[in-house]
């Protein structure tokens, strides 16, 4: 014990067990890609349709494409994991993958299933409330929600391409400063 109390006595060995300690998670996040079953934020949509039409377990239907967007660059694609992941949505801008939702038929994988393994995967959440919560890694939004709904959102893109300006929160008339104050 005397011996490991005199190594953090030098400020270099405690960063050093810090990064150590930290590393697995960053790479976790860089190296594997973030996504679904191996399909990734920011692959292109060819990766993605070579990627699903090789690996077994997807399902590739003929009129995969929804085209919600006809005069815009934004396009979804369609697959499957029947039966337990009836729908995955994959979102496209320029080509790039910007946004995944995958939805779990919730009589084989449930919310708090989910949830404990996206913990163990990523850490804690840093938001939680009622019918989800979220992750934010390198950029990208990581939400489960209720039934049992997974969405991966990059989200400078997302903003980029929709034009959603996130809402200011905070107090924005004096009467609920009032009411906030009387709490």
């Amino acid at each position: 014990m005397k011996v490991i109390v005199g190594f953090l006595r030098y400020p270099v060995f405690p960063v050093l067990i810090i990064v150590m300690f930290f590393c697995p998670y960053f790479l976790h996040a860089q190296d594997q890609g973030i996504g679904f079953m191996g399909i990734n934020i920011g692959m292109s949509r060819e990766e993605v349709l070579d990627y699903a039409e090789k690996e077994a377990g997807f399902k590739v239907p003929k009129n995969r494409d929804v085209e919600f967007f006809p005069v815009e660059e934004r396009k979804i694609l369609t697959l499957s994991m029947e039966p337990e992941v009836p729908h995955v949505y994959l979102q496209f801008y320029n080509d790039k993958l910007y946004a995944i939702t995958v939805i779990f038929d919730d009589s084989y994988v449930d919310y708090y299933t989910i949830c404990k393994k996206m913990e163990s995967n990523y850490g804690k959440y840093h938001y939680l409330d009622p019918d989800m919560r979220k992750w934010e890694i390198d950029g990208i939004e990581i939400r489960v929600e209720k039934p049992a709904v997974v969405k991966y959102i990059a989200l400078e893109e997302f903003l980029k391409v929709t034009g959603f300006v996130p809402p200011e929160y905070g107090i924005h008339s004096d009467r609920i400063k009032k009411l906030l104050e009387g709490l």
